[in-house]
């Protein structure tokens, strides 16, 4: 961490992964995440909790980078002396402009105002389309039943955290414009074995998932 940096930031979504973890192996995270931030130099965990660690030091990572630069930036100002100084001068009086137009023109302030609110309300409607992860769960469960496949949870949420640490985008990076039909492509790789416990070779891929998310 930075020199004089006391503080860092977790972002609340993270309670979607931790919910699902012990809270013998959640403080194991923690104190992982506190031992990295304080240049401990951890051991990587074991399993799917380094894959819940990952990405959070990936983000830890990406938090620092943007505060160093912005200290930079000034160090930088400090050196140039600060702000300018405000001229004691007294400006100018603007002088009458001739043929004044006897009203304003309004046509820009309302093509503005057309665009903020598109833009606002594309915003909000993108915001609106991310499902909770309940709803993201009930979603995949009541379709794995009408097709008869058993769903490892664990699987799930490893999906759900990494499409949302991606910023709603796939694995190849593409944005994810239907997620109920892309979830519903994905279930027969989050599928558990006959005797309830999960292929080895899916719960590898959702976490390999999860690494190339977390360092792109």
């Amino acid at each position: 961490m930075t020199e004089g940096k006391k503080s860092f930031i977790l972002y609340s979504d993270l309670i979607h992964t931790f919910s699902y973890l012990t809270n013998e192996d959640a403080g194991a995270v923690f104190k992982w995440i506190l031992d990295y931030v304080n240049e401990k130099d951890p051991s990587p965990l074991e399993g799917l909790l380094q894959a819940v660690a990952e990405p959070i030091k990936q983000q830890l990572n990406r938090d620092l980078a943007k505060y160093d630069k912005y200290i930079d930036k000034q160090k930088a100002n400090g050196a140039k002396g600060g702000r300018p100084r405000k001229s004691k001068e007294k400006p100018n009086k603007p002088k009458p402009l001739l043929n004044n137009p006897s009203e304003p023109k309004k046509a820009d302030n309302v093509n503005d105002n057309v665009n903020d609110t598109v833009n606002v309300n594309v915003i909000e409607k993108e915001k609106k389309s991310l499902p909770s992860y309940e709803e993201f769960r009930d979603f995949a469960f009541e379709k794995a039943i009408g097709v008869n496949i058993s769903l490892d949870e664990s699987l799930l949420n490893l999906k759900f955290s990494a499409w949302i640490e991606n910023g709603w985008k796939d694995g190849h990076n593409n944005p994810i414009k239907n997620w109920k039909t892309k979830l519903l492509n994905t279930l027969n790789y989050l599928k558990t074995e006959k005797n309830g416990t999960s292929k080895n070779d899916e719960k590898d891929r959702a976490i390999n998932d999860m690494f190339r998310l977390s360092s792109q």
